[in-house]
């Protein structure tokens, strides 16, 4: 069971990431998604790679999963985004907090011991203008995602108490780039760079002053392949750090110098502007003190060679 991983979520971005580290690093891993075939085949090598079509949402479609056979269960399955959630509120309530509590029950049922490692978000922060935020920094839930995401926080710690369950949380902030073949890029980074290349412009809402944390996808899957197996994590909450830490403005700059685009700025809609969370950068002193950790991602080389 040493090398024996789950991942919940083997088709999403970060899910198939991780996938393809820990089979560089000698897992064995059970990959599972809603989706019928896995999003990994033919792109990398899947000999120690097993796949299942499971819903967690589900929970009889659940059971069929076998978590005492694994050491390290990454739940990497769910609903993102920011507004939609208030239109599809079922689906991410379903999807995040449902899926979270048929898993954690399922385990009991098992009585499977493997450490469950949940990805978290910097929308559960209140942002602090020029500030790095701590873990314990103050908490702003504004979108029915980030209420998802601190309830799931809290539904761990709730099971770990009662059951003893070993979990750790990564706080994520921005992630961009990838391990496996490709130059496609996820989220804010992704969205600026679709703009850039296909309509010569990048839009930006006020004046792009916000902050953010931006870190290499092979930064993330490192640190959550590295840090997840360490007894010193277990019942941690962890932000992910960078060594680029810098407002959307200056981001849309870099990448538009590359395509030779411009920036352009536009009125802020009043929902936007309401879950707005402003400065959300990342204090990873707590990783570095149970994993001094040298970051590799520099996002400028990522740019330049686009």
């Amino acid at each position: 069971m040493k090398n024996n991983a789950i991942v919940l979520g083997a088709n999403g971005f970060i899910g198939l990431n991780l996938c393809y580290w820990l089979l560089q690093h000698d897992y064995e891993v059970h990959a599972i998604s809603r989706e019928e075939s896995f999003a990994g085949e033919g792109i990398f090598d899947i000999d120690n790679l097993s796949y299942s079509q499971v819903d967690i949402a589900q929970l009889e479609e659940l059971k069929r999963v076998d978590f005492k056979s694994a050491s390290l269960i990454y739940l990497f399955a769910g609903q993102t985004g920011t507004s939609a959630g208030f239109s599809k509120y079922m689906d991410y309530v379903n999807s995040n907090e449902i899926g979270l509590l048929n898993i954690l029950n399922t385990y009991i049922a098992q009585e499977a011991t493997g450490r469950i490692v949940f990805p978290s978000t910097r929308l559960v922060y209140k942002g602090i203008e020029g500030k790095f935020l701590k873990e314990d920094s103050e908490k702003e839930t504004k979108t029915v995602y980030a209420v998802n995401k601190l309830a799931c926080e809290n539904y761990l710690f709730a099971y770990s108490n009662a059951y003893r369950i070993p979990y750790t949380v990564f706080r994520i902030c921005v992630p961009y780039g990838q391990l496996i073949p490709g130059d496609y890029s996820y989220g804010t980074l992704g969205f600026m760079l679709n703009q850039a290349k296909n309509q010569g412009e990048i839009s930006l809402y006020g004046k792009g002053e916000a902050s953010r944390t931006y870190t290499h996808m092979k930064d993330i899957c490192e640190i959550v392949g590295t840090v997840s197996p360490m007894e010193k994590s277990s019942g941690q909450i962890i932000n992910i750090g960078s060594k680029d830490n810098y407002s959307l403005f200056k981001l849309a700059t870099k990448i538009a110098a590359q395509f030779r685009a411009e920036v352009n700025f536009k009125d802020w809609p009043a929902l936007d502007l309401a879950i707005e969370s402003g400065d959300t950068m990342f204090d990873d002193a707590t990783l570095q003190n149970i994993f001094s950790y040298q970051y590799q991602g520099d996002l400028d080389t990522f740019i330049q060679k686009l």
